[in-house]
């Protein structure tokens, strides 16, 4: 009986030895690579950046669902931003709408496209629909993406383009929360923002890494969409499109000077459904591209490909905790006090890495005080991770808090009429009547959850799906 016993508990023992080791592992990596991007990045915030320029022809597309209660907001900060109107346009595409939406966008002074085709949505394929149109015309030197519910920097345009006109391939800004006061979750995912938002690219840009993109707040140039076409389709496909981006031997470059705000939804809903689009995809990701990038690197020695074939295999921070914990608890149980000494440091690495790098994103007091509210955060953010799967069956929008909008801007559904001609570079005193440049070739093009474009060029017919994700 006693022998019985004993030989369990070998058994737990060495499977205890076994998972403690697993975990050591994995989390030293973890938390190594994070502290080497975090030394990068506290000596990248003494660099200063290029100076700002107000010379190149910017897209800025923003596109739209059901969002006739932020969309004006969004449209105001792109209007605010210390930049030529003669070198930049604002398009908002409404699409799939069933509220005011374009009505909104058009009286804050922004063009708007309608655009409609309920069997063809996701972003990713309504970026690889407009791109081709937009290369069209060399007048474009960069295309900005932001998302509706978000408000840009003043200065976000002028480093975009201070990058562009500099070479660089795709630009990204930091991308944060703009409600950290709201509530201890709400400075939570500030926290997670500035984390992996800031911290993470500010380091990777300094090593001379990609420092990735996070799908709003990207700026692309001309040449790259000329040269490698969009062609990214899942739910998580700004990850997906960087890494091909890599691939083909390009590089983003990261603008700490501007920042993108959003906030953060106020219900369990709202989160949940937004996180759940983040973490979906990861794992296809991994499987799919990651052998191509690694072997990609093996040829050509390339820093750049290995570390963004190894982003989606790194752990966030709530599963890194986890796997940090793991291991100091089964190395406790094996009784191997090395391995446990090694685990023990990983989680004071891992909590560096959070201190320091909210330090380096100069987190506000809110957020520090939010510290007492991390363990149920952590608890709710790993059901999220383990439960992402493949992510949602579709695209969802993110419930928003209910927003009120001003009386003037709240104006009944209307037919979009055929405009005027507006050549590239002429100040728009009625943007209603500035939905589409003149040209054939468009200057300008706006992004959306589509497939169909409605040419309202006058004597032009309605086009079919234009997408090139279609032969794909």
């Amino acid at each position: 009986m006693s022998t019985g016993r004993g030989s369990r508990r070998s058994r737990v023992r060495r499977l205890a030895r076994a998972a403690a080791f697993c975990c050591a592992a994995a989390g030293g990596f973890g938390t190594g690579h994070l502290l080497m991007l975090l030394a990068a990045a506290v000596g990248a915030r003494r660099k200063p950046g290029p100076r700002p320029r107000g010379d190149v022809g910017l897209a800025v597309v923003i596109p739209a669902h059901d969002e006739e209660a932020q969309i004006a907001a969004s449209v105001g900060s792109v209007q605010a931003c210390d930049y030529d109107p003669l070198r930049r346009r604002i398009i908002v595409i409404a699409d799939n709408c069933d509220d005011a939406t374009a009505a909104t966008a058009r009286a804050a002074g922004a063009e708007v496209w309608e655009r409609s085709d309920p069997l063809r949505r996701g972003k990713g394929h309504a970026l690889a629909w407009a791109f081709p149109r937009l290369v069209e015309d060399p007048a474009v030197e960069a295309v900005c993406v932001i998302d509706a519910d978000c408000e840009v920097s003043a200065n976000y345009l002028s480093a975009v383009a201070a990058r562009v006109g500099a070479g660089a391939d795709a630009v990204q800004v930091p991308y944060l929360v703009s409600n950290p006061e709201r509530s201890p979750a709400a400075a939570l995912r500030w926290a997670g923002f500035a984390l992996f938002n800031v911290v993470r690219p500010l380091g990777r840009d300094r090593l001379g890494l990609s420092s990735g993109l996070v799908g709003t707040g990207m700026a692309f140039s001309r040449a790259l969409l000329v040269h490698s076409p969009w062609a990214a389709f899942s739910f998580a496909e700004d990850r997906e499109q960087h890494m091909r981006w890599v691939l083909a031997g390009a590089r983003a470059v990261f603008a700490p000077e501007a920042e993108v705000r959003s906030p953060s939804p106020s219900t369990d809903a709202g989160v949940h459904a937004q996180e759940r689009r983040w973490e979906s995809g990861r794992a296809a990701l991994a499987a799919r591209l990651t052998p191509r990038l690694l072997a990609r690197a093996l040829r050509t020695r390339s820093a750049v490909q290995v570390d963004a074939a190894l982003e989606p295999v790194l752990p966030s921070q709530s599963l890194l905790l986890a796997i940090n914990a793991g291991g100091l608890v089964a190395s406790l149980l094996a009784g191997t006090r090395r391995v446990a000494r090694w685990a023990a440091a990983s989680l004071l690495a891992q909590a560096i890495y959070v201190v320091g790098g909210l330090a380096v994103s100069r987190a506000p007091a809110s957020v520090w005080r939010a510290f007492g509210s991390l363990p149920r955060f952590l608890a709710r953010r790993m059901i999220i991770v383990m439960g992402a799967g493949g992510g949602p069956a579709g695209w969802e929008r993110t419930p928003r808090e209910p927003t009120n909008v001003p009386a003037s801007l709240k104006l009944m559904h209307e037919p979009v009429a055929t405009p005027e001609p507006v050549p590239m570079g002429t100040a728009v005193s009625n943007p209603r009547r500035a939905v589409e440049p003149v040209k054939p070739d468009v200057a300008f093009v706006a992004l959306s959850w589509g497939g169909r474009y409605v040419d309202a060029r006058p004597g032009r017919p309605v086009r079919g799906s234009h997408d090139a994700g279609e032969a794909r």
